[in-house]
């Protein structure tokens, strides 16, 4: 008698080895759709949060400008020589001024932008700024103005030190010119430096800080 063999039973083998690949393949093009999908929302939320703070950075500007009205109302007088707390205006540079209020020394002094007296920091001095000015976007903007001296009062008594501009009263010699009475000369009363720092919260809690320093 003839022996009888199974020709199927090879073919059920590779059946059941193509069925486990395609498993296989099916659950790595799963995670590969889900990578993806979360690729794309992180990139998205990234970039709407530029988005945010571009808008923030860009209503800085409205902030400078609001502070640069005010000291043209004031400038030239003796409004300038005192802190006027209430406008967010300081006489002197403060230089210890933690304006971003990134530090964590005991002894600071902080802004008080959100106009809530510093609460939950507890530092040793908080400064009033301007307040808060609403523009578009959702933000609102406050600023705080620095006259860059080392004390109050008069910018040109003895003992103070401010930063100053000096502007030409006249042109410097043309080119190929020796004239004596031509060269560049200066104000003998030079003007002082003002430092406007704005600070920016978006409708996201975005924060953006801005600064400008104006002389007049």
């Amino acid at each position: 008698m003839m022996p009888r063999f199974n020709r199927h039973a090879g073919a059920r083998r590779e059946s059941g080895v193509v069925l486990i690949l395609a498993l296989i393949v099916l659950v790595a093009m799963t995670l590969a759709g889900l990578a993806m999908v979360r690729s794309v929302d992180t990139g998205n939320l990234v970039a709407g949060n530029l988005a945010f703070k571009q808008s923030a950075t860009s209503a800085g500007d409205a902030g400078a400008e609001s502070a640069i009205a005010w000291l043209r109302t004031a400038v030239g007088t003796a409004t300038l020589y005192q802190d006027q707390a209430a406008s967010g205006y300081y006489a002197t540079s403060q230089d210890t001024l933690d304006l971003t209020g990134s530090s964590h020394d005991a002894s600071r002094a902080l802004v008080d932008w959100d106009l809530n007296n510093c609460s939950g920091n507890s530092p040793a001095a908080c400064i009033r700024p301007s307040a808060a000015i609403a523009v578009a976007g959702g933000n609102s903007v406050n600023y705080i103005i620095h006259r860059l001296c080392k004390a109050a009062g008069d910018p040109n008594a003895s003992g103070n030190s401010c930063a100053t501009f000096k502007s030409s009263t006249s042109a410097s010699p043309k080119r190929g010119e020796l004239k004596y009475g031509d060269d560049k000369r200066f104000e003998p009363m030079p003007v002082e430096y003002y430092r406007i720092t704005s600070r920016v919260k978006g409708p996201k809690n975005t924060v953006s800080f801005v600064e400008t320093i104006v002389h007049f």
